[in-house]
């Protein structure tokens, strides 16, 4: 059976931002009978708060707070008592749960008292009282249900009578606390634990062995099926030791060590002696055959006293991982073994765990993996109401609260009408103070400008008379309606305030609340705020406005902070995943640039190409062509001038010559006719 675990988380501490750890457990465990039942104890405001989860289900099937005057609960241990007629039992009840036993808990307390608190009448049905002096460390159950042994701070064994709270026998074990107590399966020999243990004939009440080995106070005992072994950690301890308890074997040391790597806060031992251990990280470890690889029959002093300060590593890790891609731990919160020979596991948030059964070996008994790794999705939104749709249809068809035709007087609501500054004469005071005194009540009443804020809408009135005039308080007005409503408890009233969204009308609401209500306003809405996350944005404001608004009185709270710490704690749960959202807008803000710039580039065509190519070869031999046709043209016609010019001057010269020579010949003649 898994025991009280030891963790102890601080928001202060943190030193991972991503990773948001599950409040302080104070306890949490399955039950005996094959982990049918889970319960968890966390701290509240000011009380601690016990809830029992149907692991079948995953409902809740009991919800238990401190009662005032009781003292802070220090244990809680299962057990189950005969119903052989509770108090309040009617008799036809009494007769058909006769002889029938039902689950119950065992509280502890810092004054000394045990509550037995039974999960089937969902109150406390026994008080044993009257033998401790200090806190209650311990206690446990015997098979019947009839005997329950207390183990206190001040050092005593208390047996009682539990269905007539009596004590029957008492004993002092240790000179210091006894922090565990348990009963073998026999019933014959009883262990007690604190840094040390023992190991007691029940009926002799004589000390059969000493185990000494733990440096720290003990946390969690458990005997195997058999007997023949048991199993104990210890505070910041990662050592599961396991010590011979057979009567024949007079070895008192620790026949093996069961290591992990962080301190274990649950153990449990199966039929077939495998162990199972959870630690503090939220990871388990399995171990096979726990007993028979210690080597308890071993008869040689010196093989024992190697076994001695031998550890052994788990033989198979589990844990679970989230399946959103970053690899997230899931943590663990407890673990048992099933009667079918498989385990139950407990993960996930305190507020509202899952609970899976996990099949760990083959059907030879082998284990199916030395490390088993589960990727789940982790849960979310783990505080909204299953009930939330039906209420929501149910307030639709529900006809609101409303008194908008009543007018309501009062001096809180409105103010006088402004006096007239005006003043003629000293005997103009007097003859208005004479009309005044002689005036009636109803006549002095009229002259408050009192008028409906309708009619002052619609007609039309004078700046001076505007001025002068208020408009009508309600019966609905929200601060009156706010008050009433927490002034009588009256949780429908309450709803109708809220559900305004106005941060003015808010803020105003707020500041003329009186600092009577203030808290018992916050501690309401803060509930409201917890139980229905999907109001936060409209309830936040109202909120923000109470604290901003009365800072001043809630510093003079002295237990402002245990009251507050409900709301850090779901505050812390809701902002959890805040980082990884930041991370992944950063992401798509990045995706998004490079997009936007990819499509800027493209409009504004940087490849660097021409709108109009011009092939080079082709180009040249074109521009070639054109320029030899144009030079043969003009070749063409410089030829042709040039033939024209030369036939002009060969026909000037064919003249002269044609002259010359007829000049000549007629010299000739002339000569021969001179002769």
């Amino acid at each position: 059976m898994v025991k009280k675990t030891s963790a102890k988380t601080s928001f202060g501490t943190l030193q991972n931002p991503d990773h948001v750890p599950n409040a302080v457990i104070i306890h949490s465990s399955f039950s005996p009978e094959g982990g049918l039942n889970y319960c968890i104890v966390t701290p509240g405001a000011d009380h601690y708060r016990l809830r029992v989860f149907d692991t079948t289900t995953g409902n809740i099937k009991n919800d238990y707070e401190e009662k005032e005057g009781d003292g802070k609960w220090t244990s809680v241990s299962w057990g189950a008592v005969t119903e052989s007629g509770v108090n309040g039992a009617s008799k036809k009840k009494r007769r058909s749960s006769l002889g029938a036993s039902s689950p119950v808990l065992a509280l502890g307390h810092t004054n000394g008292h045990i509550s037995i608190y039974s999960l089937v009448h969902g109150r406390v049905i026994h008080q044993l009282s009257g033998s401790h002096t200090g806190k209650v460390n311990d206690f446990c159950f015997s098979k019947n249900g009839t005997r329950g042994f207390s183990a206190g701070e001040d050092g005593l064994i208390c047996e009682w009578d539990i269905a007539q709270g009596v004590e029957m026998s008492k004993f002092q074990a240790e000179t210091k606390s006894v922090k565990k107590i348990r009963l073998n399966h026999e019933e014959d020999m009883m262990l007690t634990a604190g840094h040390s243990m023992k190991l007691w004939d029940l009926e002799s009440r004589e000390v059969i062995k000493n185990f000494t080995g733990h440096a720290s106070a003990i946390t969690n005992v458990v005997f195997s099926a058999n007997d023949k072994f048991l199993a104990s950690t210890a505070e910041q301890d990662r050592f599961i030791n396991l010590w011979d308890c057979t009567r024949e074997n007079q070895q008192e040391g620790n026949i093996t060590a069961l290591t992990l790597d962080n301190t274990v806060s649950h153990i449990d031992i199966s039929a077939g002696n495998a162990v199972l251990a959870i630690s503090e990280e939220g990871t388990a470890g399995l171990w096979q055959n726990a007993q028979s690889a210690s080597g308890t029959s071993s008869s040689s002093a010196k093989a024992n006293k190697k076994k001695r300060y031998t550890t052994r590593a788990c033989d198979c890790l589990v844990k679970v991982e989230s399946s959103r891609g970053d690899n997230a731990l899931i943590p663990l919160l407890a673990g048992s073994f099933t009667p079918q020979g498989s385990m139950i596991l407990a993960r996930g948030s305190t507020i509202k765990p899952v609970f899976e059964k996990v099949e760990f070996q083959n059907e030879d008994g082998s284990l199916k993996e030395k490390e088993m790794i589960m990727t789940r999705a982790p849960v979310t939104g783990f505080l909204m109401d299953e009930s939330a749709q039906a209420a929501s249809n149910l307030k639709a068809t529900k006809k609101a609260y409303d008194e908008t035709t009543v007018t309501v007087v009062g001096a809180a609501d409105f103010a006088m009408a402004a006096p007239n500054m005006e003043v003629d004469s000293d005997n103009s005071d007097n003859e208005e103070g004479e009309k005044m005194e002689g005036r009636t009540m109803e006549e002095k009443l009229q002259d408050l400008a009192v008028e409906d804020s309708a009619t002052n809408s619609t007609g039309k009135k004078s700046k001076q008379t505007n001025k002068n005039k208020i408009p009508t308080p309600k019966a609905n007005s929200l601060q009156q309606m706010l008050i009433q409503a927490l002034h009588s408890n009256d949780t429908q009233l309450l709803e109708a305030c809220l559900t305004f969204n106005n941060v003015e009308v808010i803020r105003n609401t707020i500041r003329r609340l009186p600092t009577a209500y203030v808290i018992p306003f916050l501690t309401q809405v803060i509930h409201k705020f917890q139980q229905k996350p999907n109001r936060g944005e409209a309830l936040l404001e109202w909120i923000k406005a109470v604290l901003l608004i009365h800072t001043a009185y809630l510093m003079t709270v002295p237990d402002l902070i245990e009251k507050l710490s409900n709301f850090y704690q779901t505050l812390d749960s809701r902002v959890s995943v805040f980082q990884k959202l930041l991370n992944l807008h950063g992401r798509l803000d990045l995706v998004m640039s490079q997009i936007e710039m990819r499509q800027q580039y493209e409009a504004e065509d940087t490849t660097n190409q021409a709108s109009t190519v011009y092939v080079e070869d082709e180009d040249d031999e074109e521009g070639d062509d054109l320029d030899l046709d144009m030079e043969d043209d003009e070749d063409d016609d410089l030829v042709g001038e040039a033939d024209a010019f030369d036939e002009e001057e060969m026909g000037d010269t064919d003249e002269e010559d044609l002259e010359s020579e007829m000049s000549d010949e007629d010299d000739e003649e002339d000569s021969e006719d001179e002769e």
